[in-house]
């Protein structure tokens, strides 16, 4: 569903002190004739050979990066959960975490994060206004020339990247993610598996925006700190502790 490529060769770079996306596979035969009958002049024998170059998808060096970091847990920092409420103290920031989450994108982030679907749906809404009312169909409700307008403006200042928002139980710590948009294979949503390095633990009482907030790149770290330890809004798109912000490096089912 999601691979980030680049870092996954990064990654594999590392634990096997180099990489190599390609193996060379020779096989080598003889070529022997039937035995010799009466009156039956035998083939010529002789043997041949063919080389063949075998280049590995993401996915097989995906599979060998997961097998190494298993392999020496303790080393690579690798951690295999089912359980994340009861390790949450002893994460730490640069650990590697693996596990089944339950996730979305929440529905702000979702609409900021597909500008052209959101330009479609204002177009489709100008459209039908002139119409609505010749069809007998009430347009109190919608929304009008001006508010479309704003709409496309606030999309255009507040455009977000894609990002996931995950838990393994009601109540317990989340994960979040963001995501490159190049490496989504398919929807994300529901039950997966995901693999990423952790980044951030924001801890109970802290909280963030999952949004792209325009000139937040310029605050200063004392800034975000205090932003962080606002209180906590209810909204879908603000992620409150105990939580981790993780580097996600692969989801799949």
């Amino acid at each position: 569903m999601y691979l980030d490529e680049r870092s996954l060769n990064e990654y594999l770079s590392v634990v096997e002190e180099g990489i190599s996306d390609e193996a060379r596979h020779r096989t080598q035969s003889d070529a022997k004739g039937p035995p010799e009958e009466l009156g039956v002049v035998a083939p010529e024998t002789g043997s041949s050979e063919r080389e063949r170059v075998v280049r590995e998808t993401a996915s097989q060096r995906f599979i060998r990066l997961v097998s190494a970091l298993d392999a020496d847990s303790a080393r690579w920092k690798y951690r295999d959960i089912e359980g994340l409420r009861p390790l949450f103290d002893g994460l730490k920031i640069m650990d590697f975490l693996h596990g089944r989450f339950e996730v979305e994108v929440p529905p702000m982030i979702k609409l900021m994060s597909q500008p052209d679907q959101l330009g479609d749906m204002l177009d489709l809404l100008e459209a039908f206004r002139p119409m609505a009312s010749l069809m007998g169909q009430d347009i109190d409700g919608m929304p009008g020339q001006e508010e479309t307008t704003a709409m496309r403006g606030f999309a255009k200042a507040m455009k977000s990247d894609i990002v996931i928002v995950g838990d393994q139980e009601d109540d317990g710590p989340k994960i979040t993610g963001k995501l490159t948009k190049e490496y989504v294979r398919d929807t994300i949503e529901g039950e997966v598996f995901i693999l990423g390095k952790i980044a951030r633990k924001w801890e109970e009482g802290e909280s963030h925006s999952l949004m792209a907030l325009p000139g937040a790149s310029l605050m200063s770290r004392e800034q975000r700190r205090q932003a962080a330890r606002q209180p906590k809004t209810d909204d879908a798109e603000t992620l409150t502790g105990p939580a981790l912000t993780l580097d996600i490096l692969a989801i799949y089912r």
